[in-house]
């Protein structure tokens, strides 16, 4: 697993893509979503804010942002990017995933009802603790969180524990 410091300008990808915003805050809590039942995938899934590039979007970390600023309401200006692991590939999509990791100055105080129906702050110790994790087994890389009754499984609990696996000091 790589992680790379973020710098001006931020990386450019030309092919078709998504980004997803590891928010991050002083609490040393993670934010997640609940994605809405309306939207066309994922419905109901635990994962971060993200979607896919738009032409509008300049580069990988635009996207995250304008992302996040879609779904949650938050300003970029309280967000700063300082990395970015290795682009995810999901199943039902062919393209690459990027997480991009963020230091959180806010948290949100409404969402756009229309793609989350909740959001949830999950602290990192316990995210880091190996025992709250599961290993369903229904494909490699198949660990499971549970929380609140909310299952936090597939590409967002992979780059969750790729995260985790780095010391980021």
């Amino acid at each position: 697993m790589n992680f790379k410091h973020l710098e001006k300008p931020f990386p450019i990808y030309d092919e078709d893509y998504a980004s997803v915003a590891i928010l991050i805050n002083s609490k040393k809590e993670i934010l997640y979503i609940k994605r809405s039942d309306n939207l066309p995938t994922h419905k109901g899934d635990i994962a971060f804010p993200g979607g896919k590039k738009e032409e509008s979007d300049s580069d990988i970390v635009t996207t995250a942002l304008r992302e996040v600023q879609e779904e949650l309401f938050l300003n970029p200006s309280t967000i700063r990017p300082f990395g970015v692991l290795d682009p995810v590939d999901t199943v039902e999509y062919k393209f690459k995933v990027f997480p991009i990791v963020c230091e959180s100055f806010d948290k949100p105080t409404k969402i756009n009802k229309d793609e989350v129906q909740d959001f949830y702050l999950l602290d990192i110790s316990d995210l880091d603790n190996l025992n709250n994790w599961e290993f369903r087994g229904n494909y490699d890389n198949d660990w499971i969180f549970k929380f609140d009754d909310q299952i936090l499984w597939g590409a967002t609990a992979h780059m969750t524990r790729n995260l985790l696996n780095l010391n980021l000091g």
